[in-house]
This record gives C-alpha cells, sequence and structure tokens, in this order.
C-alpha cells in the first residue's frame, strides 16, 4: 500500500507513513495552541498579530465580531469533532451517541494522540482539510504584510515594494540594498522633474507625502481654486505642485 497523502510505500493496514503521519499530529497539537488566540481575535478591535505574545487591544466597548474569524472557529471545530468520531468509529449519522463533550483544544490535543491517526480509512482526506485550516488559521491570527509599490531600484531599475514600516528594501534581481526613504525621494524627483506627469490630487499628494514631504489634499485643491494650480483633464502637473511646495512659492 502507499501512503494516503505522500504516496510513499507502507506497511499494510496504514494509510499514512510516518513522517507524515508526524506531521498530521503537529498540524493537529499547532491548531490546539491556536484556539486561544482564535477566540481572542473575534474582537475586531483586536490588532493583528495573533501569534505575538503581547497584543494591543483598543479600549472601544461595545467589541464588535469578526464573523470570519467566528466561521473559521465553527468550521475547525466541525471538523475536529468528525475526525474524532472517524477515529472512534462513530457513524456520523450516529452523531448523537458521540460521548465526548470536551471543548475544542481537548478534541485537537486527542485526535494527535489517538492511537488510529495514521490507520483510519480517511486519513490522507483528513489531512488534507486540516493543512487548508491551519493555513488559514494562520492567515487570519497573522496577516501577511501589505506591500506597495515604492519606486525602481537605483542599480537596475526594477520596482522595489516595501511595507509601511520598511526602513531598507533589497533588490530581488541585483540584490542592492537601500533605504526606502531615498527610493521615493528618488520617485518624486522623477515625477516633479518631467513636466507631463500629472495626477489626481489624492495622487500627488500621496507621492509628496510617502516621500517625506508633507502636502495635504485639500491644501492642492484649495491652490486650483485660488489659481495658483491648473486641474486640466489629465490632472494637475507634479511639477507645478514642487514648484509650489518646495520652491516656496506657495
Amino acid at each position: 500500500m502507499d501512503c494516503q497523502n505522500c504516496g510513499a510505500p507502507v506497511d499494510e493496514g496504514w494509510t499514512l507513513c510516518v513522517a507524515c503521519e508526524l506531521r498530521f499530529a503537529g498540524m493537529l497539537l499547532r491548531l490546539a495552541r491556536d484556539v486561544t488566540p482564535l477566540h481572542d481575535s473575534l474582537d475586531a478591535t483586536l490588532h493583528p498579530g495573533g501569534h505575538a505574545p503581547v497584543r494591543i487591544q483598543t479600549a472601544t466597548p461595545p467589541t464588535p465580531i469578526r464573523l470570519d474569524v467566528l466561521d473559521l472557529i465553527d468550521m475547525l471545530d466541525a471538523t475536529a469533532r468528525e475526525l474524532w468520531r472517524c477515529l472512534d468509529g462513530i457513524d456520523a449519522l450516529d452523531w448523537h451517541k458521540d460521548p465526548r463533550m470536551e471543548d475544542l483544544e481537548a478534541t485537537l490535543i486527542a485526535c494527535a494522540g489517538h492511537p488510529k491517526l495514521a490507520t483510519f480509512h480517511d486519513a490522507g482526506l483528513y489531512m488534507h482539510i486540516i493543512n487548508n485550516l491551519a493555513r488559514k488559521v494562520d492567515l487570519a491570527l497573522d496577516p501577511p504584510e501589505q506591500r506597495r509599490e515604492i519606486g525602481t531600484c537605483e542599480l537596475c531599475e526594477t520596482m522595489l515594494t516595501a511595507g509601511a514600516a520598511d526602513q531598507w528594501v533589497t533588490c530581488p534581481v541585483c540584490g542592492r540594498e537601500q533605504r526606502a526613504q531615498t527610493v521615493k525621494l528618488r520617485r518624486l524627483e522623477t515625477l516633479c522633474w518631467d513636466d507631463s506627469r500629472r495626477g489626481s490630487a489624492a495622487e500627488i499628494a500621496k507621492a509628496f507625502t510617502d516621500a517625506g514631504i508633507t502636502v495635504r489634499r485639500g491644501t492642492l485643491n484649495v491652490w486650483v481654486n485660488r489659481g495658483k494650480l491648473c486641474n486640466g483633464p489629465q490632472g494637475i502637473a507634479y511639477c507645478d505642485v514642487y514648484r509650489l511646495v518646495v520652491g516656496g512659492a506657495a
């Protein structure tokens, strides 16, 4: 017979190899550890970073609930209890005969240590389901950092991306390390020296502010109304804003 997960040969009566059995048990134990942070993350005022030892929570009652996390907990609970019934040989149609009354964390731990974890007939299927749930839990607790384009590499002109808190960026092509603020300033300089580059008040205000030169969209609109800036069909010229902001002509 072959392992239902990786295809490695296994002895008769086994559905998972030793390595996959350990991986399966590890995923269940990791999910058991994540149950408490998941319940904490139901609070919509909780800042992302559920795996962090210290999480910042604002004091703004009443607390709204994150419905996506609630749905995820329900799916995890239903899957864990279904897995336990399969391991114990309880028919899905006879769920009312299930004697277990433990909470979700205890159920996951019990499944991880069950002697039939690598021998029941649907082990590969449930391992795949648990693996998908584990990925969703990780995304709920630790959302990926939002990264956006900040400008091109000075050496190879590759577009670079950075998070809001990144101070340094490394080019994925040439490996050159550059200060993120310098990349943003260089991009702004390119926009301002080309008199054909235009944008909306919001786009220009964001480009200047990202580069460390605070410009408000409302200020640009006031300058347009006063005739200091021309807002044509293609927008406002970056160079005109630069002249007013940096050149002191405002």
